[in-house]
């Protein structure tokens, strides 16, 4: 990437100025001292997080409006190449305004908006310091100030063209199996490289109708479903509950093998399931309703991502919730911590939406 191009996406890409008109009107439905420091207090943290090279913690905090956009892989690479050649420091805000602003990549207009001015120290291509001046805008979404990624489709284009995961249309469309796997391993891969933990691919084992396999957990015999054996890194599936579950909606098999595959993403990081009897006693021993909740959370962000992508169907994510909350819960007769509960169906469709709206914060996790 260009040197000058990398100064420019420090201000342009991560801050998004638009198109600012006269200073918004205080209204009764605002207080503007008040959106003022809760605004300014949501970019301290994500200058913090770009700071601390946390992009992916700080995509989490973008407006779905930016999401439904801009893949995460788009984001973050260019975060982490632009700030390594930049060298650039942490910003510092010098102001902040409540106006109208129009977001440059879709023209959307926002009549109420943060308008943050900072300066923000880098090293030029002579090696000497110096120092950007400019504006980010936060736009709240319930209740929470969210900033925006780029400033023009070119921008966001030639960033997704740059970094973002590459995808053919609707990950239903030819071999699903395939598709998930493949899509499932660059996703995880990805998310993983910028964080402490080396990301290795599981194997994927497909059971055929009426067969039984010997895993290292134990076998897996007809009516098995779906699980993660941890002893071998294997997502083990059953052909025919995946085609069974199929006919109510084609990404259905999607979600229950991203939820596996979840669980082989926890298991990396160190991740325990505590067991019968047994409380948490340290920072990576969870209860299994709170691991499988957050499979389900996990999940919904891959979707989450495959929709900024194009990859999903109108219906998919829907289809997957109400299928969830009918029949995946647990039932009325499994105690919250009993040593293999999941949830309830309320609880698990609200997991998958919470990683679908918001991202791994969602989960609980900051990657």
């Amino acid at each position: 990437m260009r040197y000058v191009l990398s100064v420019f996406v420090i201000a342009l890409t991560m801050l998004a100025p638009g198109i600012s008109l006269h200073a918004a009107a205080q209204t009764p439905e605002h207080d503007v001292n008040r959106d003022r420091a809760n605004a300014g207090a949501a970019a301290q943290r994500i200058l913090q997080l770009a700071a601390d090279r946390n992009f992916n913690t700080m995509y989490d905090l973008m407006h779905p409006d930016a999401m439904a956009v801009v893949p995460r892989a788009a984001a973050v690479g260019t975060f982490t190449d632009v700030y390594q050649e930049a060298q650039a420091g942490k910003a510092q805000i010098t102001g902040i305004a409540m106006v109208p602003w129009t977001w440059g990549v879709t023209g959307k207009q926002y009549p109420y908006a943060a308008k943050v001015s900072f300066i923000q120290p880098y090293v030029d291509e002579n090696n000497k310091q110096q120092w950007l001046e400019d504006d980010m805008y936060l736009v709240e979404s319930n209740g929470e100030w969210r900033w925006f990624f780029g400033s023009s489709p070119r921008a966001v284009q030639q960033a997704i063209a740059t970094y973002g995961q590459k995808n053919n249309g609707p990950i239903t469309q030819g071999d699903l199996l395939q598709n998930v796997v493949d899509d499932l391993d660059s996703f995880y891969a990805d998310v993983l490289s910028y964080t402490p933990y080396t990301y290795y691919s599981p194997r994927v084992v497909l059971v055929e109708p009426g067969n039984r396999v010997n895993t290292a957990c134990g076998p897996a015999t007809p009516g098995f479903y779906a699980f993660y054996c941890p002893l071998d890194t294997t997502v083990y599936l059953e052909q025919a509950k995946l085609d069974q579950i199929a006919q109510v909606n084609d990404f259905i098999p999607a979600f229950v093998i991203a939820h596996e595959w979840a669980h082989h993403v926890q298991d990396a990081v160190g991740l325990e399931r505590v067991g019968p009897g047994q409380r948490p006693t340290s920072w990576n021993e969870v209860y299994s309703i709170e691991l499988e909740l957050m499979a389900d959370c996990m999940s919904g962000a891959w979707a989450q991502d495959l929709n900024t992508r194009g990859a999903l169907n109108e219906g998919d994510i829907d289809a997957t919730v109400n299928f969830t909350m009918q029949t995946l819960g647990d039932p009325a007769f499994i105690p919250e911590y009993d040593p293999q509960a999941h949830g309830n169906g309320q609880q698990r469709s609200e997991a998958v939406l919470l990683g679908y709206n918001n991202g791994f914060l969602g989960c609980n996790i900051v990657v």
